[in-house]
This record gives C-alpha cells, sequence and structure tokens, in this order.
C-alpha cells in the first residue's frame, strides 16, 4: 500500500474571512521555512514576492470591503481570485519540489491530503535530455535553460560551473524547476559559465545531459 500526500485545493471553496486567514497562514509559513531554502525556489523565488504583495494587499481589501461598499467588495473579490491562481502556481510547485520529502508539504501552511494506492508503481528509468541549451537572456546576470520533458521526471535539476567542467568538486546546485521548457537562472557571475541538468523521479535523479557553455554578461 502507497501513501501519496499533495496539497488540497479546498480553498478554493473558502469564503472571505477563512480565504484571508489560510492564505497569511500560507505565507507565514513558505517565508524562511527551512525545507525549501533559496535554491529550492531558484527561478520560482518571484511566487514568494508576489505572495507576500498580494496578501498585504487583501488585508486592505477585506478591510475597505467590511463596509458593505459594493464596489470594494467586487475589488475584494478580484484580488481573491489573483491570491487563488497564485496558491495554484505555488501548490503545483511545491508538490514537484518535495516528492523526496512529502512529509515537508506539512510545513507549507496549506491542507495536505493523503492517497492511498494499492497498486505497485512500476519504475521508471530517467534519460539524459538530448536537447538541454543555455541562452544569454540579453539582461544582466541572467540566462534562459530549456529542454523537453523527460517522461517520469518530477523536477529538473540544473548544476553549474565557472572553473573547469572536468573537475567534479567545480560544480555546485544552482536551481530545481518543475518545468524543463521554461527554466529562468539568474544572479549568475558575468563569466563564462558551464551548465549541465538532470532530472528527478520517484527513484531519484537520472543521468546528466551533456555540458553547455554560455558566455554570462
Amino acid at each position: 500500500m502507497v501513501m501519496q500526500r499533495r496539497i488540497k485545493r479546498d480553498y478554493h471553496r473558502f469564503g472571505p474571512k477563512e480565504f484571508l486567514a489560510f492564505s497569511q497562514k500560507v505565507q507565514l509559513s513558505l517565508i524562511g521555512n527551512k525545507n525549501y531554502p533559496d535554491s529550492v525556489w531558484g527561478g520560482n523565488a518571484a511566487l514568494l514576492q508576489k505572495i507576500v504583495e498580494l496578501v498585504t494587499a487583501l488585508v486592505t481589501a477585506y478591510r475597505l470591503a467590511s463596509n458593505g461598499d459594493r464596489l470594494l467588495i467586487r475589488e475584494r473579490d478580484k484580488l481573491i481570485e489573483e491570491v487563488i491562481a497564485l496558491l495554484d502556481e505555488m501548490a503545483s510547485f511545491l508538490e514537484a519540489v518535495s516528492m523526496r520529502n512529502p512529509d515537508a508539504l506539512y510545513t507549507t501552511g496549506f491542507n495536505i491530503a493523503q492517497e492511498r494506492r494499492s497498486f505497485r508503481r512500476a519504475k521508471v528509468a530517467l534519460t539524459a535530455s538530448a536537447d538541454f541549451t543555455v541562452t544569454n537572456s540579453g539582461e544582466p546576470r541572467k540566462a534562459m535553460a530549456s529542454a523537453s520533458p523527460v517522461h517520469g521526471a518530477y523536477n529538473y535539476e540544473i548544476h553549474i560551473n565557472t572553473k573547469d567542467p572536468a573537475v567534479e568538486s567545480d560544480w555546485f546546485h544552482k536551481s530545481m524547476f518543475p518545468d524543463a521548457r521554461n527554466m529562468v537562472l539568474d544572479n549568475l557571475d558575468p563569466v563564462n559559465t558551464f551548465f549541465r541538468m538532470r532530472q528527478h523521479g520517484p527513484d531519484g535523479p537520472g543521468p546528466w545531459s551533456s555540458i553547455t557553455s554560455v558566455l554570462i554578461s
């Protein structure tokens, strides 16, 4: 019997007061969460900043709409829809990066469901991406990586090397992404940089892709 954890999307049904309290709990749970450090968020770090901005705005909108003004209520409800869309995006990302540590989901502030699976999961052998590419985005200290999704992969990990790609100890983890088609790499040093990528699946990481290099501006 296999237990699978997932994030409930029950916040779609919450009333304004309950939703505000819930979104504040998620915000406080994720900021500074040791289970999800900056290295895990990688190119999705903007999600954390966005949740802070939207929840702060929602607190004000909720207070203003408490007088019953229909216009202010509509503005509050529109903001709630934006927060719901952001929470959906965050939930999918957190599920993807928590495959190897599903208990970490309990620290996110989201409500967690456990599903019983009676079937035996078939193992999937991960393969190296044949079309992994990295290009200079044209913005300072930033690059864009992409590859075709690999069957059986839960997320995609990128390592970088600014020294000798033949020396394994010179490589270090940069970011983890749930979608290989759009991987934004920022805060890079303005030097020639080597990149490689591998997938993570239910049985751990797969093989590394071929190495590519880009001059970061």
